[in-house]
């Protein structure tokens, strides 16, 4: 039996992929198995999700297709519709390999509390360069728009002791860089005893040696005086910071259930850009939320025109069903929230060629993900896109590269010797 997992989604789906990989890789019997990671934040991921589905049904008729996560907990039905034999929820994602080998798969366990994240850990080396390590899942900040939350479950958070053991197992699997995930990583340890917060975890990982250190997505409650003075300090933290913002306008944040104002929102990343070196920003932003007018989507565009973002994903509102902002009004047209995403989309593309090019002659540390013809691609500290030129790096080293020259999607180096950087 050979098994086969299909990820949409956040990078916390991702990770969990990786383990159920893990963890279903030596499954028994004739039957292949298809699992679909689903993703429920908004409309259309709900139909990739059950797109996909329907697409491995079709070619695989023999096989037990198996449907996991936020969108089985969402619109577990329909997924079943679509052609899967068993649609499990967040909650029991880890027991998948259990109720595969139930002798009816698929049959009802008995109730389980979730379980502690201590209890998932990566094993192996990860699929991607850039390995992940999930800390965190669960929220409490309950935004009007969003399904994470309800069907995320209750805080969990990994203690540091038991990330700073997987970390060490993603490095001698020969991973450089390592990108912390979570739902909601500003809520980080408050369930834990002590109450450590995303400070005091950066701390104990920066004991695992030969490494360095991403965040992957942290509101802006998360961006604390603490945290900017540890990444200013620790070279191994990467200077970048991906901080959702959604909108600009102060009621629209209201409605929204965000909390933070415009003002706070931009005090936090300028202090973070202020103090770090080298530091570049990456943002959320939702357009055509309910109540949303020109003049609210304005002073988006001049929040982020003032911090010029090295990225910004743009997502129109999607209502999901069970969330407040589901029944909200006034409605902003579809038409209008394309065009306000296709606005932004092209500005966004200006703004990074901005934050890209402030680096020229820079040199920066790059971890290569793809190797050939002459080049290496790959991601520097502070995320800048770089083509390398003159020779190919193996994949998955750090090379120190000096920046010379850029194009409309990434920046050109050259390698340098180490000894030249100081």
């Amino acid at each position: 039996m050979s098994a086969s997992i299909h990820t949409l989604g956040c990078r916390v789906n991702q990770y969990e992929s990786h383990l159920l990989a893990e963890r279903l890789s030596d499954l028994p019997g004739p039957v292949d198995v298809h699992v679909v990671n689903t993703c429920a934040v908004t409309a259309l991921a709900d139909r990739k999700s059950r797109q996909l589905v329907r697409r491995i049904r079709r070619e695989h008729p023999r096989a037990l297709v198996v449907a996991v996560g936020c969108g089985a907990d969402g619109a577990g039905e329909r997924l079943r519709a679509a052609g899967a034999d068993l649609v499990v929820g967040n909650r029991d994602k880890v027991r998948l390999r259990e109720l595969i080998e139930a002798p009816s798969p698929g049959e009802p366990l008995l109730a389980r509390g979730w379980q502690p994240l201590d209890e998932e850990r990566a094993k192996g080396p990860a699929p991607r360069i850039r390995a992940l390590l999930k800390v965190q899942d669960g929220c409490t900040q309950g935004c009007a728009f969003c399904r994470a939350w309800q069907v995320r479950g209750p805080l969990r958070s990994k203690t540091p002791a038991a990330a700073r053991a997987e970390a060490a197992v993603l490095v001698r699997a020969g991973h450089r860089e390592i990108v912390l995930a979570g739902v909601n990583l500003a809520q980080y340890g408050v369930d834990l005893l002590g109450r450590p917060n995303l400070a005091d975890l950066l701390r104990d990982l920066l004991h695992v040696d030969g490494v360095r250190f991403r965040l992957s997505s942290l509101n802006p409650e998360g961006v604390t005086d603490e945290l900017i003075a540890l990444f200013a300090q620790q070279k191994r933290l990467c200077p970048y910071l991906h901080v959702p913002l959604q909108s600009s306008d102060d009621a629209v944040l209201r409605r929204m259930g965000r909390p933070y104002t415009a003002v706070e929102y931009k005090e936090r990343v300028r202090a973070f850009l202020g103090a770090v070196p080298g530091a570049t920003l990456g943002a959320d932003v939702m357009v055509g939320f309910p109540g949303e007018d020109e003049s609210s989507f304005e002073r988006t565009v001049e929040m982020l025109a003032a911090l010029t973002p090295l990225n910004v994903h743009v997502f129109r509102f999607s209502p999901r069903v069970g969330t407040p902002a589901a029944r909200f009004t006034p409605r902003v047209s579809a038409a209008e929230s394309a065009q306000r995403a296709a606005r932004l989309a092209d500005l966004t593309a200006g703004w990074s060629r901005v934050a890209q090019e402030r680096f020229l002659g820079a040199v920066v540390e790059v971890v290569v993900e793809d190797a050939g013809g002459g080049a290496s691609r790959g991601r520097s500290e502070n995320y800048l896109p770089i083509e390398v030129r003159g020779g190919d790096a193996p994949r998955g080293t750090i090379v120190a590269v000096r920046l010379v020259g850029a194009t409309a999607e990434h920046l050109v180096g050259v390698m340098v010797d180490r000894a030249e950087n100081g």
